[in-house]
C-alpha cells in the first residue's frame, strides 16, 4: 500500500480500515495523519496537493490500480470522458428496467464492481454488494436478476451446488468478464437459466472496464471453446501488432487499442509506459493475443503474448495448452506453468472425483509429444487471487519447489 499511496501522493485517503485526513507538510516532507474511528467499506482518494504530468484532478473520475500479476502494481487514472464512452457503450448492451438489482460480488479494487455501480446509478436500479462468503454460503434465493461473475466464479458456484440459489425465473442477464469463457459455460447457463441472456465481454483496467462484447445467441461463436469477445465498443479502433495471416483467413496478433476509452497514461510512469504510436494515433499495447475475423468484425482471446514459450523446439502458449487438456473428459479445469531453468512445463489439472491421468493415457493419443508437460498435477481446486482468479503466483511457486527437490543436481 506504501508505494501506491507514494505513486498517486493523495491528500486525503478514505480506507475502510481506518479513516484519516493528511496534511502535508511541505518543510518537512512528511504526512500528518489524524486518526478516526472505522466507519464501514469505502475507499476514496483525492489529490489535493500535487498534480502530476499530463492529469487534472478535475478530469479524473477513479484511479485503479492494476493487480501486478505482469510486473509492478501501476496506477491507472480513468477520466470522465473515459467514463462517458463507455456508459454510453454499456446502455447499448440490454435494458434494464428500474425495478432491476443487480449484484455486484466484486471487491471495490477490481473494476468490475464499477460496471455493477454504473449500470445500476445509470437506469435507476438497485444494487446489492454481496459479499463472497455469503454467496458461497447461501442458504435463501440470492434477491437479484443480473448477474456480473468471472467464469471461474460460476464454476465454483457449480461445484458447490449453489447455482440453484439463483431464481431460473429471476435471473435475467449473466455478463462475464475478466477471464474466457468457455462453451461448456454457457452449456450449463443454458440448461439451469434457459430464459436467460448471456454475454461475454473483454476489458483490461486501462481501457475502461471492458471494451469489447458479444451477446451468445442460441448459435454462438467460439475459437479452441473458448467464447467469442465480440466487437469492439464504439469509439475504440484496434491496431493487431506482430499480426499474421492464419491459413483459415483470418488475423492473429497483439491487441492494440486506442479511441475514448483508452486512459492516457500510467501515473508518475514514463509517457510511453505501454503505447504504441500508429498513424499519428497513440494506442495501449494490452498484451492479449487475439484471432480476428475480418469478415465478421468478430474477435476471440486468444490467450497472453507473455505466456508464449518455447518448448521442444516448438513455440507454445500456454493458454492453448491449458485448453487442449481441459477439453479432455474427464478433466474440467488446467492450468500450466513453465520453468525456463528446468525447460519443463507443470501442467494442474482438476477433473472428477477418482480420475487419475497415469491410468488414462490412451486419452492424450492425439495430442503431439512436444505438446505434452513433463509433470501433471491433479488438484481438488486451484488456488485463487483476490479477484478469484487462478493464482498462477502460488502454482509457480510449488512448481518450482518441486523441480529443486526432483533436480537436486541442477541447482
Amino acid at each position: 500500500m506504501e508505494n501506491k499511496i507514494e505513486i498517486i501522493n493523495p491528500g486525503v485517503i478514505i480506507t475502510n480500515e481506518n479513516f484519516f485526513l493528511s496534511h502535508w507538510r511541505e518543510k518537512d516532507q512528511v504526512y500528518e495523519p489524524l486518526q478516526l474511528p472505522s466507519f464501514g467499506s469505502c475507499f476514496l482518494c483525492f489529490q489535493e496537493t500535487e498534480t502530476p504530468d499530463r492529469f487534472s484532478t478535475d478530469d479524473i473520475r477513479y484511479i485503479l490500480f492494476t493487480s501486478g500479476t505482469t510486473g509492478a502494481a501501476k496506477a491507472v487514472p480513468i477520466s470522465n470522458a473515459n467514463i462517458a464512452a463507455f456508459t454510453d457503450n454499456m446502455q447499448q448492451l440490454f435494458e434494464v428496467e428500474e425495478t432491476a438489482v443487480i449484484a455486484n460480488t466484486f471487491k471495490f479494487s477490481f473494476d468490475l464492481s464499477i460496471w455493477a455501480m454504473l449500470m445500476a446509478w445509470t437506469n435507476g436500479a438497485a444494487i446489492s454488494h454481496i459479499n463472497t462468503n455469503d454467496l458461497l454460503n447461501r442458504e435463501q434465493y440470492i434477491p437479484c436478476n443480473i448477474f456480473c461473475l468471472l467464469p471461474s466464479m460460476l464454476r465454483i458456484l457449480q461445484k458447490q451446488q449453489l447455482l440453484p440459489y439463483i431464481s431460473p425465473d429471476g435471473a435475467k442477464h449473466f455478463l462475464f468478464c475478466g477471464e474466457p469463457l468457455y462453451d461448456s459455460d454457457v452449456q450449463l447457463l443454458r440448461e439451469l437459466f434457459p430464459r436467460s441472456s448471456i454475454y461475454n465481454c473483454y476489458g483490461p483496467t486501462e481501457l475502461s472496464i471492458y471494451c469489447s462484447a458479444y451477446k451468445v445467441e442460441k448459435e454462438f461463436h467460439t475459437w479452441n471453446r473458448v467464447v467469442s469477445i465480440g466487437q469492439l465498443n464504439i469509439g475504440s479502433k484496434a491496431y493487431l501488432g506482430n499480426a499474421m495471416l492464419l491459413e483459415d483467413g483470418n488475423l492473429e496478433g497483439e491487441l492494440y487499442v486506442s479511441g475514448e476509452q483508452t486512459f492516457n497514461g500510467y501515473i508518475n510512469l514514463p509517457e510511453a509506459t505501454g503505447f504504441f504510436e500508429y498513424d499519428g494515433e497513440q494506442f495501449y499495447k494490452t498484451g492479449d493475443k487475439v484471432i480476428y475475423n475480418q469478415q465478421e468484425d468478430r474477435y476471440y482471446y486468444a490467450g497472453r503474448v507473455d505466456r508464449e514459450v518455447k518448448y521442444f523446439g516448438h513455440r507454445i502458449n500456454l493458454n492453448n495448452l491449458e485448453y487442449v487438456f481441459s477439453g479432455i473428459d474427464p478433466i474440467s479445469d488446467a492450468a500450466a506453468i513453465f520453468s525456463r531453468k528446468y525447460m519443463t512445463i507443470g501442467l494442474f489439472f482438476t477433473s472428477a472425483p477418482g480420475f487419475k491421468l497415469e491410468d488414462n493415457m490412451h486419452l492424450l493419443q492425439h495430442i503431439p509429444n512436444w505438446l505434452r508437460p513433463t509433470h501433471y498435477f491433479p488438484t481438488p481446486e486451484f488456488p485463487l487471487n483476490a479477484n478469484f482468479k487462478t493464482d498462477y503466483s502460488a502454482l509457480e511457486t510449488f512448481y518450482n519447489r518441486y523441480l529443486e527437490k526432483k533436480y537436486p543436481s541442477q541447482q
